[in-house]
């Protein structure tokens, strides 16, 4: 009966060490499973990171050249700024050194005729600088909700500033000048 025992005894204390090693086993199997999932996920997580770390370099370089072209054209600008203010101070001494009221009065024949030349050149300038955008307006639809000949008709009619009167060169542009320099 003691050998009963100690067989039961025996085989109880083998199926407890074996029923401890197989928990113990299938515990530790399901934190190798659990670690190795995150490892796959720090894996994956470092490689969105390096990638997110290359775009933003790239980023960073795009934004430096940037900032270098922003540098050389604030440079230039700086630089023509800096040679019209100085061509400025050049025309202002001219000025400040000629008092044209009194060269006018002496001489109004020389000064009405350069003043009457510069102004119609001015304006011819203004004329030919502005003709391009008064031909894209002729040929646009209004807004007004009148139709474009209903627009174009007091065009046609109004006479001093229409291209007609002007087609010579010499219209109410080349007698402005004349009259603003003569004092009317």
């Amino acid at each position: 009966m003691i050998q009963i025992i100690l067989i039961m005894g025996a085989l109880s204390a083998l199926g407890g060490g074996y029923a401890y090693h197989v928990t113990t086993v299938s515990k530790l199997e399901s934190k190798v499973v659990q670690l190795e999932a995150n490892n796959r996920t720090l894996k994956e997580n470092q490689v969105q990171m390096e990638a997110a770390v290359k775009s933003s370099q790239q980023a960073l370089k795009a934004v430096e050249a940037n900032a270098k072209k922003s540098e050389a054209a604030m440079s230039n600008l700086t630089q023509r700024n800096n040679e019209l203010n100085k061509e400025k101070q050049n025309y202002m001494k001219v000025f400040k050194d000629h008092n044209l009221t009194r060269l006018a009065r002496a001489r109004p024949g020389m000064i009405e005729k350069r003043a009457n030349a510069k102004t119609a050149l001015v304006f011819r300038e203004l004329e030919n600088d502005t003709k391009e955008l008064m031909d894209a307006d002729d040929g646009e639809p209004t807004t007004t909700g009148l139709p474009v000949d209903a627009k174009m008709a007091p065009k046609a009619n109004s006479g001093a500033g229409s291209k007609d009167n002007n087609s010579d060169g010499k219209g109410a542009s080349s007698d402005i000048p004349a009259a603003a320099a003569s004092g009317n």
